[in-house]
C-alpha cells in the first residue's frame, strides 16, 4: 500500500507546473514541497479567518480579496513573496 502511495505521488508530482506564484525573499532556491506545504497552511489560515463582509455579491468578492491578502501575508511571514510574471 505504501509503495502505491509513493508511486501515485511521483506520478502526480510530475504533472505539476514548474513555475511558482511565489519566490523566496532570501534568494534560496524554492523547494516545491516546502512551498506547497506552506501555501496549504496559509490557505487554511485564510479560509478560517473571521472576515466581516456584507451579505451581497460584493461581499463575496470582498471576502475573496481579503482571503487573498491573508494568504499573501502568511506566505510573507514564511519567507515567500509574489513572483513577478
Amino acid at each position: 500500500m505504501r509503495t502505491l502511495a509513493i508511486a501515485m505521488a511521483l506520478a502526480l508530482g510530475g504533472c505539476a507546473s514548474k513555475s511558482s506564484a511565489y519566490t523566496r525573499t532570501d534568494g534560496v532556491p524554492v523547494d516545491p514541497l516546502h512551498q506547497q506545504a506552506t501555501l496549504a497552511q496559509c490557505k487554511g489560515e485564510g479560509a478560517t479567518a473571521p472576515v466581516q463582509t456584507v451579505p451581497s455579491p460584493y461581499g463575496v468578492v470582498e471576502r475573496a480579496r481579503k482571503e487573498k491578502t491573508l494568504i499573501d501575508a502568511c506566505m510573507a511571514r514564511n519567507g515567500y513573496i509574489q513572483a513577478q510574471q
